[in-house]
């Protein structure tokens, strides 16, 4: 069955919120996902059960964004600006950061898994359940989007302290002047998204509207779990997939684009073996999971895992049962 095939299978925001917590609880849980902490290996400061309290403490926010998604849904329905991304950014990265120790473990996901988990709540109170209406909502979702949306998402990264943020040219996130800049040059949340585009995977995927998540690893995500039943060897398949054709951007980050595209390579070789669940291609990535890992975090595909996410919230929200 294709994608155009598929319906949006469930039936309420507490349907979608169990989704929303599922995906990221099997994303982190899934192993071994090279380079990442999984429920097999943790780094120095930031363990596996880190990531499990910050999945705890922002469910509440995102059943909180699902629903004014619905309520504030207008008469038209011609403007979706009322989702309010940037104001759950801000408020789930500081319960994130509240309730946990171990630093930054969800800012990716907080921000790949919103828009989804609104669209599909649009779509749900329209009950336009089609792929096809999901897409053209999340892009909506997206391109309505305002200005105070993108103010907010500053504040919610400030607030994370991610690893590995370089310097731009304007709108730069530690310049005192860069809000000032957003408001007067009406830099919506897609424009910001489009500017990082070029260096970012996660800014691609709000400029091009998720198509990496949507066209690239959910067919796949569902091929795989198809041939083997099996939602880890689904969720590390896919994770290696993607690693295969998108060098990292936290690697690129912390460690330069030759470290991200070495490593997107052996992605590919354990892809081209057949993936975990063959023996040689399971061998390959757990030698490249234990190489990875000595790094300690300055090779870890962290953007890919935030992108695995997503995937997996679609699967959910088109039908996956394991």
């Amino acid at each position: 069955m294709s994608l155009k095939e598929k319906y949006i299978t469930i039936k309420s925001i507490e349907d979608l919120s169990r989704c929303i917590s599922l995906a990221s609880l099997l994303e982190v849980s899934g192993h071994p996902k090279p380079g990442n902490i999984h429920r097999t290996r943790n780094f120095k400061e930031t363990r596996y059960e880190h990531f499990l309290a910050g999945i705890t403490a922002i469910t509440p926010s995102f059943k909180e964004l699902c629903e004014r998604a619905q309520d504030k849904l207008s008469i038209d329905n011609n403007d979706y600006s009322h989702v309010r991304l940037g104001n759950f950014f801000k408020k789930a990265a500081e319960k994130m950061m509240v309730w946990q120790k171990g630093g930054n473990v969800l800012l990716g996901h907080i921000l790949i898994l919103a828009p989804l988990a609104a669209a599909a709540a649009i779509c749900l109170k329209k009950q336009e359940l089609s792929f096809s209406d999901f897409s053209n909502t999340l892009n909506k979702v997206i391109s309505d989007a305002t200005v105070e949306d993108t103010i907010n998402l500053y504040d919610a990264i400030r607030t994370s302290n991610p690893g590995g943020l370089g310097k731009i040219d304007k709108y730069d996130l530690n310049d005192e002047n860069s809000q000032k800049e957003i408001r007067e040059d009406n830099v919506t949340l897609k424009k910001i998204f489009e500017i990082s585009a070029e260096y970012d995977l996660i800014g691609l995927e709000y400029a091009m509207g998720f198509n990496i998540v949507l066209t690239e690893g959910l067919p796949y995500f569902f091929s795989v779990f198809k041939q083997t039943s099996d939602i880890n060897i689904a969720t590390v398949n896919t994770f290696l997939k993607i690693l295969s054709g998108h060098p990292d951007s936290l690697i690129i980050r912390k460690s330069g684009l030759d470290s991200a595209i070495k490593v997107s390579e052996k992605a590919a070789e354990i892809i081209k073996s057949g993936g975990i669940h063959i023996k040689k291609g399971l061998r390959l990535t757990q030698k490249l999971d234990k190489m990875l890992q000595k790094k300690e975090g300055q090779l870890n595909p962290g953007t890919i895992a935030d992108l695995t996410a997503g995937i997996i919230l679609c699967a959910l929200l088109f039908g996956l049962i394991f």
